[in-house]
């Protein structure tokens, strides 16, 4: 009994609060390509933060907070020690 002309949840929330900041936008775009360099960088095996840095030429601050975020949502892991740092690595898919 739904009509076409029924409105989306979605439709409804862009309409009450507008579009998405292109501020946010940028970040975000900026963020997921940040995160593509390091897995790419981190397909041909563990590196730790300084590696991943200089393989992606992102300040090695940038990548630590990326990696971080990364590691807690399980998309990479530790793998061994390497010195003073940690080596990190793709997370096995499921």
């Amino acid at each position: 009994m739904t009509e076409k002309s029924e409105k989306k949840p979605l439709q409804i929330l862009k309409e009450r609060v507008g579009p998405v900041p292109k501020e946010l936008s940028d970040r975000v775009k900026e963020h997921a390509g940040i995160k593509t360099k390091i897995r790419k960088a981190l397909k041909d095996g563990a590196m730790t933060i300084p590696e991943i840095a200089a393989a992606t030429e992102i300040p090695s601050s940038s990548v630590l907070w990326h990696v971080m975020s990364m590691k807690k949502y399980g998309k990479i892991v530790e793998a061994e020690q390497s010195g003073d740092y940690m080596k990190y690595k793709l997370a096995e898919k499921k």
